[in-house]
């Protein structure tokens, strides 16, 4: 039974997060990367790639690179990204980057992935990608983050991530989760119990 558990547990891990991880990790092909530098200046950085409707649907990842000895919030550093044809604004959210436990010293500089996004293009042509500090509660009195640069990969024909497997791993895990649970109580009660001598024995 507890051999059934594990083996429950770990078809949850792997429909649950390594199916996931690998659409992200593995599906599509890249189309362009656009990288954004000296991006502690202030304004909106912008820039354009040209992308089609057969792309669609199109994902972008993002990575920042901290500059060595920079200054940093002590959370994350959350970016606004809007993606426009030229008809406006086809998507726009918040990106982070994480600088929790980061020590930018006087060693090679720090890159770390911020969550992605998925769109569709809409009509074939030039695409702008519009990147800008947002509000951060939390930046400790840093306003403008010593970000060096910024780089937006583009993957074509990625998909989205399917999530139709969250309830069958679920159903596993906690499937496992009894299992063994169940197990280490059927061991306790198998062990015999200890004869008691003397009086009440």
């Amino acid at each position: 039974m507890k051999k059934l558990g594990l083996i429950f547990i770990s078809l949850a891990i792997l429909i649950g997060l390594i199916l996931p991880w690998a659409q992200i990790k593995f599906k599509g092909n890249e189309i362009g990367t656009l990288v954004f530098f000296d991006f502690r200046g202030d304004g909106i950085k912008t820039q354009t790639l040209l992308i089609r409707k057969k792309d669609n649907p199109i994902r972008i990842s993002f990575n920042a690179k901290y500059k060595v000895g920079g200054l940093l919030p002590p959370v994350k550093i959350p970016i606004t990204a809007k993606i426009a044809d030229r008809n406006g604004t086809l998507i726009a959210t918040i990106i982070s980057f994480s600088t929790k436990g980061i020590d930018t010293g006087p060693e090679q500089p720090k890159v770390r992935g911020g969550n992605g996004l998925v769109f569709n293009v809409q009509q074939d042509g030039l695409h702008a990608l519009n990147l800008a500090f947002a509000a951060n509660a939390n930046d400790g009195n840093i306003k403008r983050p010593d970000v060096e640069e910024i780089s937006a990969k583009f993957i074509a024909n990625a998909g989205a991530v399917n999530n139709s497997f969250t309830i069958p791993a679920t159903i596993l895990g906690v499937l496992g989760f009894y299992l063994l649970i169940r197990s280490r109580r059927q061991r306790k009660d198998d062990q015999p119990t200890k004869q008691r001598w003397g009086r009440g024995g």
